[in-house]
């Protein structure tokens, strides 16, 4: 059984520094592919400059962010409004604390685009975006980021590897010092013979031959004597 369990480590282990090998390979290809398509200045469905207004094409499938460049670490606020095609104004909502959190990258890697509205439409159609304050506004379906994130190859390779290798790694050095432990605590016991084995005529004689403690008995007749002063004695 522990022979076994030793064989099966030693296959995970192998197979968790092949997979951590291959993450570590496709990690750049991976980053540098994340960081183009999260890309808020690459990749919108509008980018609006002060004062600006343009018309857009909405689903309610969609999940839509508008974003603006942060600077100098101040607070950004919405300043935009949303209207459709009857004049009715889509307020959306502030985006929750993991949105808030979710600052997209430029093409250099650094957290600039800071999500100031969310919007989730109720019927698809064509609405009016404006911009009301003094920085660039960007809006941007994050269905569509996150559906061309999941279907890069590099991605998946390096999420999957990432995901799988490590754990499993983990997991096998654990175990590989739990049977080591027990080994240790509970070492082997060698059982070593000392003398000759006996053969099977020696055990043979042993079992049929007579104690030295046991008394001889003497023999029920005896030869007799050749002299008659012995028989006249009484012997």
């Amino acid at each position: 059984m522990e022979e076994r369990a030793k064989l099966w480590i030693k296959r995970f282990s192998g197979i968790s520094l092949v997979l951590i090998l291959i993450f570590v390979a496709s990690y750049g290809h991976s980053t540098q592919s994340i960081i183009e398509k999260m890309d808020v200045d690459e990749n919108h469905i509008m980018k609006l400059e002060t004062g600006e207004q343009g018309a857009v094409d909405l689903s309610k499938i969609g999940y839509y962010v508008a974003f603006r460049f942060e600077e100098n670490g101040n607070d950004l606020g919405p300043e935009l409004k949303l209207i459709d095609s009857a004049g009715v104004e889509i307020e959306g909502r502030e985006p929750g604390r993991i949105e808030s959190n979710n600052k997209r990258p430029d093409s250099e890697g650094s957290l600039v685009y800071v999500p100031v509205r969310v919007f989730e439409i109720t019927t698809d159609a064509e609405y009016n975006l404006i911009n009301e304050g003094n920085t660039t506004l960007w809006l941007v379906n994050d269905l569509d980021i996150q559906s061309s994130l999941l279907s890069d190859e590099w991605i998946i390779v390096s999420m999957l590897s990432c995901c799988l290798g490590f754990p499993m790694g983990i997991i096998t050095l654990i175990v590989g010092l739990i049977l080591w432990r027990r080994k240790k605590l509970s070492p082997g016991k060698e059982i070593i013979l000392q003398g000759n084995i006996m053969t099977t005529d020696e055990l043979f004689k042993k079992h049929n031959s007579i104690p030295e403690e046991e008394e001889i008995v003497p023999p029920p007749f005896v030869e007799p004597s050749d002299k008659w002063e012995d028989w006249d004695g009484g012997e």
